[in-house]
């Protein structure tokens, strides 16, 4: 793994990016992280933040962030501006009435006690808080996902469970065209910025994928790593990444 100021070298005109613990710092915006994303902006770049975070939680970046697009919950849904400037969701195709009846149950099942606080912000997915189960509760909701036929993903604070054939790279594959990405673009063009597992397919899937010091901690537990590492964790490490860029105007 290079070294993130060599991303200096690059020629990219988007950055796409997760952000609990990539922009975030254990759950906090710092200032550096926030100026940043606007740093990003005077330099050019297009800004799409691909999270597993609640719909809820990423309307708000949408709305106070200085970021283009919004992917949330995993892949399932689209938050953009339209014209007139209002906020618009976009569903996942892939998505179905049975997808959601299904979520429904398997959220009775785990218990209200194990989930994230911001579940009742989300639309299609389950998100447990990790620090809220054992090792031995987290492998019995697994589990009983994998029973039920559900997908899920583990992030730095989160295991986001979900029924339906998506996740953060199909997600970001589907929504394509709305976002205003060819494939070229995406594949020459943009970075992918990430700290956890739940990034490993967004590492495969880009090229020029940038990892948080985090990644290289717990490097055995990733399929495909970066091919570029910040010395800096969290938000600490993002402003770094966002400083190597050169400038496009």
């Amino acid at each position: 793994m290079r070294p993130a100021s060599e991303l200096k070298d690059l020629n990219v005109s988007l950055i796409i990016s997760d952000v609990d613990d990539t922009i975030t710092s254990k759950g906090r915006l710092l200032p550096e992280a926030l100026s940043a994303l606007y740093e990003a902006e005077r330099k050019g770049y297009r800004t799409i933040l691909l999270s597993g975070g609640s719909a809820g939680w990423c309307e708000v970046y949408l709305r106070q962030w200085p970021v283009y697009m919004v992917i949330a919950e995993s892949g399932a849904v689209l938050l953009y501006k339209d014209e007139e400037g209002q906020i618009r969701y976009q569903q996942n195709p892939v998505i179905t009435g049975e997808d959601l009846n299904k979520r429904d149950e398997l959220l009775r099942m785990i218990g209200e006690e194990h989930l994230s606080s911001d579940q009742y912000a989300r639309l299609y997915d389950i998100a447990v808080d990790l620090s809220k189960v054992t090792g031995e509760e987290l492998e019995d909701i697994k589990e009983m996902a994998t029973r039920m036929g559900a997908r899920y993903a583990q992030s730095s604070i989160h295991l986001n469970v979900w029924f339906g054939d998506y996740s953060k790279s199909k997600g970001l594959l589907a929504f394509m065209e709305l976002c205003g990405i060819d494939r070229p673009t995406l594949l020459d063009q943009s970075i992918y910025l990430g700290d956890a597992p739940n990034d490993d397919e967004m590492f495969a899937l880009i090229p020029a994928s940038v990892g948080m010091k985090s990644v290289e901690e717990r490097k055995d537990e990733f399929s495909h790593l970066p091919a570029f590492m910040t010395s800096g964790y969290g938000g600490t490490g993002f402003a770094e990444a966002i400083r190597a860029l050169k400038d496009i105007f």
